[in-house]
């Protein structure tokens, strides 16, 4: 993982914005990229001097919002052929399923944004069940904000020692991450259980 991150830092060091924000653009749509350590990596690389820490926020919070939008957009577009096709349109299941993300819409897109890698699939579940945009993008641009930021400043203020942190991030945002499902997981849950008890 670290010769990995070593060959993309260096090609963000070449390449600067515009490999910043590609990377985590993929990274937002569903790309397995290490999206905090590299955060982390570039907020260090602000505080020697390489990179703007507001600019580098900026170009993250766009590409991280523009990556979700793209997962979003797909699946609301295509989501319902795709489920109808696979013969699941009428599965109680996911009809049950569809109504509780909704009902969840706005608490479930704000918390994903802090679970790495599953980000990109409550997006996608985000427009399979027809969140309604305004309360996609409005819940999505306030976790882009507040995660990338939450990186690239514990980077800047670790300064040259950032990569003694990246191991305890990673873990960090793995539990974070596994938390936020079981979280939302339980609300459905019960909700469910509820119901079924009237």
């Amino acid at each position: 993982m670290e010769t990995l991150l070593g060959s993309f830092i260096s090609y963000i060091l070449i390449y600067r914005y515009a490999a910043l924000f590609a990377f985590v653009f993929f990274a937002a749509v569903i790309l397995p990229l290490p999206g905090n350590a590299m955060l982390l990596a570039i907020g260090a690389l602000s505080f020697q001097g390489h990179f703007n820490i507001w600019l580098s926020l900026t170009v993250a919070v766009i590409a991280n919002t523009l990556g979700d939008l793209f997962d979003y957009s797909i699946t609301r577009k295509y989501g319902e052929d795709i489920i109808h096709w696979l013969g699941m349109g009428e599965s109680r299941f996911f009809l049950r399923l569809k109504e509780e993300l909704v009902v969840d819409a706005a608490v479930t897109v704000f918390i994903t944004r802090f679970a790495g890698s599953l980000s990109p699939i409550a997006s996608l579940l985000s427009g399979l069940v027809r969140v309604p945009f305004r309360t996609f993008i409005v819940y999505d641009l306030l976790g882009n904000l507040i995660e990338p930021a939450a990186a690239l400043f514990i980077g800047y203020t670790a300064g040259n020692y950032w990569n003694n942190f990246s191991g305890y991030l990673s873990i960090f945002a793995g539990v974070i991450a596994v938390s936020i499902v079981i979280f939302v997981l339980v609300r459905i849950h019960n909700r469910i259980t509820a119901k079924y008890r009237r």
